[in-house]
């Protein structure tokens, strides 16, 4: 039975002090802290989550002496992750429950480490790489290979195209001792059956991906239920090594992995404590039947925000369409909210009118200040069509790159390291940027015929070792040639500075008998030209910025913010997207503002507009003190006067124009 310290108004003002002065005396608090038994927790934004969360790990470092067992925590993304244990790693006891036998990482991290990749090895299969975007690229660059694909692309080749790049991996495929030739694959939606000339290929050709050793993210957890499957009594070994299960941020982890997690631990044998937010579900189950937590009837709310003040709150409570919960501000913040109106001539300024906005709001600190720009899509590929109306940040602003780039040709050297470099230049976690030199490192010994000292593959997680078994240099070397040129230098963006960099480092893997490069590495490490390498500034080009009067504005998409708390924020009306059909998108604030204003009579939100609500949700609930939207003269006529009332600002660009 786990058990923890007794809670006492005392311990409670210690804890406090330990983490800079927290009160933890509010009853939902406490409670929270005093439970050893499952619950869920229906977190409001900026209500100081992560921070209670270190300060029950604090409570039980104090108590915690199995060297056997220990506590789990799962978090969704690398983000969500990293502020966990940045926080947990600043406080003295706490930091403790950071190593063996305690687990922290994500979602995919847990299900890999112990699920799935030791069924793997049990099955002998090879183990390449495991990533979405360099899978999508190997298997479209083989689609052509499969004649019955071909001709089925001839008649729908977007289709096709979908269908190959997200071949996942069906839980009850069948092997044997040797590797298949054929593998079962999950049926999307209008996909062709197993039984069909096109469902066989789409299985051949993800049997010749399982070869090479490369895999999709959710063919992880397909592998780790069919470990479950075949094996139930390590459901049983996680429950005992885990008593305590805490899934932070459980909003985002939604269809087979939130199953997976509950098969695992809501059935008894571990306390399943799970913190989230359900109206900030921002990443989608795409199965045909959605699968998303939900908070029990008996869940612990926590309504108060320490973000931003009430105005913020009351317009953010409007949005809590999936659990509706009144956000109460336990902070009287000075607050501005403004609305600045455009049209299709003076859209070009509304990020100036943003700035000018912040600078009067901070006269003498404005150029100190975290303030974004964001929207909820960063561009739109392909030909617009229809009356003008904005649909994604490009058109505020054309300069601007997403961070991820593109999935086009993610198999190249050329283009994970220029995903590398701008993960870098975002100051995103070394940890993200060394996966990704590790991973395009280790295929490119792969080419070369390099193996390990035991005669298997190089992976990326052997790559130094084994490197440094060849030559005890060649590791630091080939760490200091990327360094320099990838993350300092240019040359991930410029094909002259490439070629140069890509020729030394080739020529750290010549093996010295005289052979030619073989047409495969010449293939891997061509120079990638395309939007990531435009001809703009290298600093712009990675930071995604602007700096207008001396004001720094980052750009990003709302998915980009989730989770950060800053200063100011500006969301400018875009679109969300999830389909060409009828009702399957919509212009975001157009479509919740009526909602968010709290309109009389306001129509109901449809599925489309419910994920639009969420977005804005999201967007709304960063800021501290600073919240502009951006919205079409259009849409504004309606809605000028109670938003005056509720105390908007308007500025109106097109007025004149």
């Amino acid at each position: 039975m786990l058990e923890i310290v007794p809670i006492t108004p005392e311990l409670l003002a210690e804890l406090g002090a330990e983490l800079g002065g927290c009160d933890f005396t509010e009853k939902s608090r406490s409670d929270f802290l005093a439970s050893m038994a499952s619950c869920d927790v229906q977190a409001a934004p900026g209500n100081g989550k992560t921070t209670l969360l270190t300060a029950k790990l604090a409570l039980l470092s104090r108590s915690w002496d199995s060297r056997s067992q220990g506590v789990c925590i799962i978090s969704h993304t690398n983000a969500a992750r990293t502020e966990v244990e940045q926080q947990i790693s600043r406080h003295p006891t706490a930091s403790q429950l950071m190593a063996y036998p305690h687990f922290t990482g994500t979602v995919t991290a847990f299900v890999n480490q112990f699920l799935a990749l030791p069924y793997l090895h049990g099955l002998g299969w090879p183990i390449r790489r495991i990533d979405d975007d360099v899978f999508a690229a190997e298997a479209a660059r083989a689609m052509p290979y499969y004649w019955e694909l071909r001709a089925q692309a001839k008649k729908a080749a977007a289709t096709v195209d979908s269908w190959v790049r997200g071949l996942d991996l069906d839980v009850d495929f069948v092997t044997g001792s040797e590797l298949p030739e054929s593998l079962a694959v999950h049926r999307r939606k209008g996909q062709h059956g197993a039984d069909t000339d096109c469902g066989k290929a789409l299985a051949r050709l993800k049997a010749s991906m399982v070869k090479k050793g490369i895999y999709r993210y959710s063919d992880m957890t397909a592998l780790a239920l069919r470990a479950l499957k075949e094996n139930p009594k390590i459901a049983e070994r996680l429950r005992h090594r885990f008593p305590l299960v805490i899934l932070d941020e459980a909003q985002d982890t939604n269809g087979k992995q939130l199953k997976l997690l509950e098969h695992l631990f809501a059935d008894g044998g571990s306390a399943f404590q799970r913190l989230g937010d359900s109206n900030q579900t921002l990443y989608q189950d795409d199965a045909p039947v959605a699968s998303y937590w939900t908070p029990g009837a008996n869940c612990i709310p926590f309504d108060e925000s320490r973000r931003f003040g009430q105005p913020i709150a009351d317009f953010a409570s409007r949005l809590t369409t999936k659990i509706p919960q009144k956000i109460q501000s336990v902070d009287d913040k000075r607050t501005l909210m403004v609305v600045i109106v455009f049209d299709e001539k003076t859209i070009g300024g509304v990020l100036s009118a943003f700035a000018d906005e912040a600078r009067a709001h901070w006269p003498e600190t404005f150029s100190e200040k975290e303030i974004w720009a964001v929207a909820s899509r960063h561009n739109v590929t392909g030909k617009v069509k229809g009356p003008w109306h904005p649909k994604s940040l490009v058109d505020y602003y054309p300069p601007y790159r997403s961070e991820a780039g593109t999935a086009k040709e993610a198999n190249l050297l050329c283009r994970q390291l220029q995903k590398a470099a701008l993960l870098h230049a975002a100051a995103r976690p070394p940890s993200e940027v060394m996966d990704i030199f590790c991973g395009a490192i280790a295929e490119l010994s792969r080419l070369r015929g390099w193996t390990g000292s035991n005669g298997g593959p190089i992976t990326a997680r052997n790559l130094w070792v084994t490197l440094g078994r060849r030559e005890g240099e060649l590791p630091r070397k080939i760490r200091l040639l990327l360094h320099k040129h990838i993350l300092v230098g240019n040359a991930a963006w410029e094909e002259v500075a490439w070629k140069q960099f890509c020729g030394t480092l080739v020529a750290m893997f010549d093996s010295g008998d005289g052979q030619a490069v073989p047409g495969e590495v010449s293939d891997y490490c061509g120079f990638v030209r395309g939007k990531e390498a435009d001809a703009v500034e290298p600093a712009r080009q990675a930071t995604k910025q602007v700096t207008i009067s001396q004001a720094t504005i980052r750009l990003g998409s709302i998915h980009s913010v989730k989770g950060k708390t800053v200063d100011g924020i500006l969301v400018m009306e875009s679109e969300v997207w999830k389909g060409h059909a009828k009702g399957q998108s919509c212009l975001d604030l157009a479509t919740v503002l009526p909602t968010a204003f709290g309109v009389e009579g306001a129509a109901p939100l449809s599925e489309i507009g419910l994920a639009a609500a969420t977005n804005v949700f999201v967007a709304v609930t960063r800021p501290r003190e600073l919240l502009c939207l951006a919205l079409r003269k259009s849409e504004l006529v309606a809605l000028a006067e109670i938003a005056q009332k509720q105390g908007w600002k308007v500025v109106d660009l097109a007025k004149g124009a």
